[in-house]
């Protein structure tokens, strides 16, 4: 899997900062969360940080988020997910872990003000739903280029249902 780190440009705030914060992971209710949270926990791992697993939540209404396979109508069900994500893909031992939910009606906004106490911030190019394969989503979109710290961005990993299990 390749994965792209994008550093920090000079003069941007944050931009020098010598204090070690956890590597922050964005999750979303996709499949890519257990590739997101496997790279957050190896550079957490590399770093000597702690890994803290975030996940925002905003204010969908079923049906009317075909972007979402579920949607959470309140912090319960949002921490709930982080949980489930929690013991699917992290079960090793590894840094220590961290959870941060958050609800916001502006998921990029969010991620953007964690990222000033992070020292990555690991983000998945798009949701299960992209316009076309290397597409980058639209929170993705409006995260780069405003983080505080470095971001990993992880290209989802589309499952096919014709391509058999080898």
């Amino acid at each position: 899997m390749a994965t792209a780190t994008l550093p920090l440009r000079p003069g941007t705030r944050g931009a020098g900062r010598t204090t070690a914060g956890p590597v922050v992971v964005a999750v979303d209710d996709d499949d890519n969360a257990g590739a997101l949270l496997r790279h957050g926990r190896r550079e957490a791992g590399r770093l000597g940080v702690p890994l803290r697993v975030a996940y925002v939540w905003s204010d969908c209404r079923p049906p009317d988020c075909p972007h979402h396979r579920r949607c959470h109508r309140d912090l319960g069900g949002a921490s709930r997910l982080v949980d489930l994500l929690v013991r699917e893909h992290l079960a090793e031992p590894g840094p220590p872990l961290e959870r941060e939910v958050l609800h916001d009606p502006d998921p990029a906004a969010a991620l953007v003000a964690l990222s000033a106490g992070a020292s990555l911030l690991v983000i998945g190019s798009s949701s299960d739903r992209p316009a076309h394969v290397g597409a980058l989503g639209g929170t993705t979109r409006a995260v780069l280029g405003r983080t505080r710290c470095p971001v990993a961005v992880v290209p989802h990993r589309h499952r096919s249902v014709t391509r058999p299990a080898w």
